[in-house]
């Protein structure tokens, strides 16, 4: 059922109604940008002593992340009628991948992840609305990378005798950063290029000013809102187990 699913969905462009050149031109330019910030980041990162490199275990526990991200995005539990659905925290494992492995390396899973995404059976009519609808929302998983996990931070916590979740309040920051670029960038595509011919709920017709401002902000809350909730519950409970976190932290290079 599910190779039926992937087959009916992934590499479906018959959404797309730009040039092919337009949407390779956009995402060529946020290519440089993103290389940009990481670079700066990286910089930073060199200066407080933390360690930018790569092993074979990172680039593994990073693909197995992006598998079961793209897997779990392929089943909804729920989808709205233009676009849009609530998922079986298909988020969370990109969100945890950049806290415990840092923003370099959650940057570039991200971006994998985001690219899987634009192949996902996209609805695409401008090279903005490709910004908008799919790259700057995916990307923006990786900011949980710059609020990443700090091993003696947690081990204080646990010595205390205190909850794990104690020691991830910067989980739910880098979180609450995705989340709002992501909802005011699908809010301003919404009111760009989605406010035409609309019959959703009080809202009818052509929408324009504050009524397409309304539409949207509601719309994409109605199935962002709970997905992105849903991600965070699923995080929070591996992120509570000790388990996880000493089995996580054995893994990589902590802070």
């Amino acid at each position: 059922m599910f190779s039926t699913i992937f087959a009916a969905d992934a590499f479906d462009f018959s959404g797309v109604m730009t040039k092919s050149w337009k949407i390779l031109l956009v995402i060529a330019f946020f290519v440089v940008l993103f290389i940009a910030i990481t670079l700066i980041v990286d910089r930073i990162n060199q200066k407080k002593g933390i360690d930018n490199s790569f092993s074979t275990r990172d680039l593994t526990y990073g693909a197995i992340c992006i598998a079961i991200a793209y897997a779990l995005s392929f089943i909804p539990v729920f989808s709205m009628p233009y676009g849009g659905s609530i998922t079986i925290a298909s988020t969370a494992p990109i969100l945890l991948y950049g806290y415990y492995f840092g923003f370099r390396k959650g940057s570039i899973v991200s971006f994998v992840y985001m690219l899987l995404q634009l192949i996902q059976k996209p609805y695409i009519i401008s090279p903005w609305s490709a910004l908008l609808d799919y790259l700057l929302p995916y990307a923006a998983l990786c900011t949980t990378g710059l609020f990443a996990f700090n091993r003696k931070k947690y081990d204080n916590v646990i010595q205390d005798g205190k909850c794990a979740l104690k020691a991830h309040g910067n989980f739910l920051i880098g979180v609450a950063l995705y989340f709002v670029i992501r909802y005011f960038s699908h809010t301003l595509a919404g009111v760009l290029f989605w406010s035409s011919g609309i019959d959703f709920m009080s809202w009818n017709g052509d929408l324009s000013g504050m009524a397409a401002w309304s539409y949207s902000l509601v719309y994409n809350g109605l199935f962002f809102v709970p997905d992105t909730l849903v991600a965070i519950i699923a995080s929070l409970c591996l992120l509570a187990s000790k388990s996880f976190n000493t089995f996580m932290a054995s893994k990589r290079n902590t802070l």
